[in-house]
């Protein structure tokens, strides 16, 4: 485990500085946090209309659209939002629209597709961007560009919303069922677990191939089965901690929110004190970035991967030893 996150931390060091040395790289994911934000309060705004201020549905709405700014005791698990298979899938937060009405929640599920596929776009571009910067070198890479290669590429980035949200419903009921108790109990969660982590890794490599080789969905589905079953992937996602390491120092980010919004609280100087609200931009601030670099090295390390494994593929497999990886996961890799 220690050398997974020393790889880790390597690799998110190389890719901080790939993206100083080229700031276009981080742009994609400034904008999704801001988009976050965007579609949270458009949520919680909704939520408000609707059921007023007493609903469980709005406090739900109004814990999400605030949790980029406000402490909470499971913010560590709120940063999951940010990944590809993470809540802001259609499903993410589908436990809030039980409560509510047929015609608000066809508003509310209109208003989480369009989030989806904003991040996926934003998140396609970035894809698009680190690719040009590791194949055609620094600044080589354009915005728009990248955003019409994504855009060309939105009926199969669609399609792998829909796969994801059938994938994540039966995880969800399978772990539904795992109440069954027992060894079925067990075997249920387990199954849901393989699902999850199976779609979350064939979902980072189903978007580079959709994006950087402009294929179809079927396509990119073959071509990422195909890297796993040619070994193209010469290392396993696990043995780069990035995850790990991202929820670890979110968490800790969170956590100072925390105990900052306590001590206030407890000695009494109030939320509209200078120092107080100083510090709280302060933290806000530390909170954006932080979340933005997250999102930024995992879409880095994932196009890394991909890059590695079509190389690897342009080679005999007695060679592919030889492939040099790219430069962050070259680091990564260094002894």
């Amino acid at each position: 485990m220690f050398d997974s996150i020393g790889r880790g931390f390597r690799l998110i060091w190389a890719s901080i500085r790939m993206g100083w040395h080229d700031k276009r790289l981080l742009l994609p994911s400034v904008i999704t946090v801001i988009s976050n934000i965007f579609f949270a309060i458009l949520l919680f705004v909704q939520a408000k209309t609707h059921f007023g201020g007493n609903s469980e549905t709005a406090n739900s709405f109004a814990k999400q659209g605030q949790g980029l700014l406000q402490g909470g005791a499971d913010m560590a698990n709120k940063m999951q939002m940010f990944g590809v298979n993470g809540p802001m899938d259609p499903t993410g937060m589908g436990s809030s629209m039980n409560a509510m009405s047929s015609d608000t929640a066809l508003a509310v599920t209109g208003i989480l597709c369009i989030w989806w596929l904003t991040n996926r776009f934003l998140e396609g571009v970035t894809t698009a961007l680190v690719y040009s910067h590791l194949t055609e070198g620094r600044g080589s890479g354009r915005f728009s560009t990248a955003a019409a290669a994504v855009l060309t590429s939105l009926p199969a980035i669609i399609m792998l919303g829909a796969a994801t949200l059938i994938a994540k419903r039966i995880a969800g009921w399978l772990r539904h069922k795992r109440g069954a108790g027992g060894v079925f109990g067990f075997g249920f969660n387990f199954l849901a677990g393989i699902i999850e982590v199976f779609w979350t890794l064939a979902g980072h490599l189903i978007l580079p191939a959709i994006v950087i080789e402009g294929t179809s969905f079927w396509g990119a589905m073959k071509r990422a089965d195909k890297m796993a079953q040619g070994n193209l992937l010469t290392i396993g996602v696990g043995e780069v901690g990035v995850d790990m390491i991202c929820k670890i120092f979110t968490g800790v980010v969170y956590g100072i929110g925390v105990a900052g919004f306590g001590g206030a609280w407890y000695l009494g100087t109030g939320f509209t004190s200078a120092p107080v609200l100083m510090m709280a931009f302060a933290w806000a601030g530390l909170v954006l970035l932080v979340t933005a670099l997250s999102i930024y090295i995992r879409s880095a390390f994932y196009t890394c991967l991909y890059v590695w494994a079509i190389t690897a593929e342009e080679v005999e497999e007695a060679m592919r030893a030889d492939v040099a990886p790219p430069a962050p996961l070259a680091a990564a890799l260094t002894t």
